[in-house]
């Protein structure tokens, strides 16, 4: 039988915090917070021009092997214009190039002159759609803006001049939407193609809006045959109305809607179910910078003061965030305005937070195969666009 002295020399010593495991610990855990950090920090990764070049590869890929069809086989205007904008901007030609071709022989409307439809953008189009469908079923008034956009810009950094007069006749077109319904002036959403309809709808959305882009080409001296100037004051107008106690903006217009509700809805200004999306907040916010610069800068509070958990709806009247199913994180779709946004007002802090965030959530993309895929990139593209600009230059690109 062993003494009780052996016994007690044999028992493994149960004490945690031997002066071996410290030692240990202290050579180890570094070592471990080092891998994690490199693994998880998707947010620290500061490197704009890289992780804009490999989107871009991504890009230039796909618009290469004729990628551009979502799930319902349509090609999407947004998808296009918005990466078409970024290629101008980045003088990348080679991107530009197919893109603009799509936008003037797939996406833009021709009708003969005097044709309510003529000069206006398809929201989509079908290369191949089904018997008894259209190639181009409705225009699109936010698609509308964005294929100008891109084609201005485009006309400006490689001096396609031609294309100067394809803007003037698609701003004229995205005119030709304006109504005024119960006192309110809107931009009436889309004119439906179908020849037994050939008509336009008669509500509207607040994304449907960029007083920035028109007081823009009309500082350039771009002239068309509508009321430009008008359409930036109503647009400026209707956007100050839009606001909420909270700082977002409401997106719905359907001043019919007052007719029934008039002292719930007033003007017809609304927020579906009383919540709002801040990716269209923003949206909105940052091309209204320069008409309505206190508007973009109380959206701008708004976001700022909730960074970094962005969360992509809230509660339009008191900002609270959802809970349960929809309380949903924002992802690039939100940070990527609000990137720009901030260039756009200069708050360096504001751009820097949004600038590692884009970088992050948009380093998935090029394998990502989700239908809004080329939306996403063109949103991450185009803000990491103005990052570089406000890195290297202390501002945004020219507007």
């Amino acid at each position: 039988m062993q003494d009780l002295d052996s016994t007690r020399l044999q028992t493994p010593d149960r004490r945690f915090w031997t002066p071996v495991r410290v030692l240990l610990l202290l050579l180890v855990v570094p070592a471990v917070w080092i891998a994690v950090s490199q693994r998880s920090a998707k947010y620290a990764d500061t490197d704009v021009a890289a992780a804009r070049d490999r989107l871009r590869a991504a890009a230039f890929a796909s618009v290469q092997n004729g990628e551009l069809q979502r799930e319902d086989g349509a090609v999407y205007a947004v998808d296009v214009t918005q990466l078409a904008t970024f290629a101008a901007m980045s003088n990348d030609r080679a991107l530009y190039n197919p893109l603009r071709e799509i936008i003037l022989t797939q996406l833009l409307v021709e009708r003969v002159p005097g044709d309510p439809a003529h000069g206006m953008v398809a929201w989509r189009y079908r290369p191949n759609p089904p018997e008894g469908e259209l190639q181009q079923d409705a225009s699109g008034t936010t698609e509308a803006l964005r294929a100008a956009e891109a084609l201005w810009h485009g006309s400006e950094a490689f001096g396609l001049d031609e294309d100067r007069a394809t803007v003037a006749l698609i701003l004229d077109a995205y005119a030709r939407h304006a109504a005024r319904d119960n006192g309110t002036w809107m931009i009436r959403n889309y004119f439906n193609l179908h020849p037994d309809i050939y008509n336009f709808i008669t509500n509207s959305f607040l994304v449907d809006y960029d007083p920035d882009l028109l007081t823009t080409v009309i500082e350039a001296g771009l002239e068309g045959k509508e009321d430009w100037d008008q359409v930036v004051a109503e647009s400026a107008k209707l956007i100050d109305n839009a606001q909420t106690p909270a700082g977002l903006l409401h997106q719905m217009i359907r001043p019919e809607v007052a007719t029934v509700m008039p002292h719930l809805v007033g003007d017809g200004l609304y927020s579906a179910n009383g919540i709002e999306q801040l990716s269209n907040v923003l949206t909105v916010a940052e091309r209204c910078a320069r008409t309505n610069p206190a508007v973009s800068q109380r959206v701008l509070e708004f976001a700022r003061d909730r960074m970094p958990q962005l969360r992509l709806y809230y509660h339009a009247d008191t900002g609270r965030r959802l809970r349960g199913e929809q309380d949903t994180w924002a992802g690039v779709e939100t940070w990527a305005p609000l990137l720009r946004l901030a260039v756009k007002l200069d708050d360096r802090r504001t751009a820097e937070v949004a600038t590692r965030r884009v970088i992050g959530q948009s380093s998935g993309l090029p394998e990502y195969d989700g239908p809004d895929r080329m939306y996403r990139l063109g949103e991450a593209l185009l803000a990491l666009e103005y990052a570089m600009e406000y890195a290297e230059n202390g501002s945004g690109p020219d507007p």
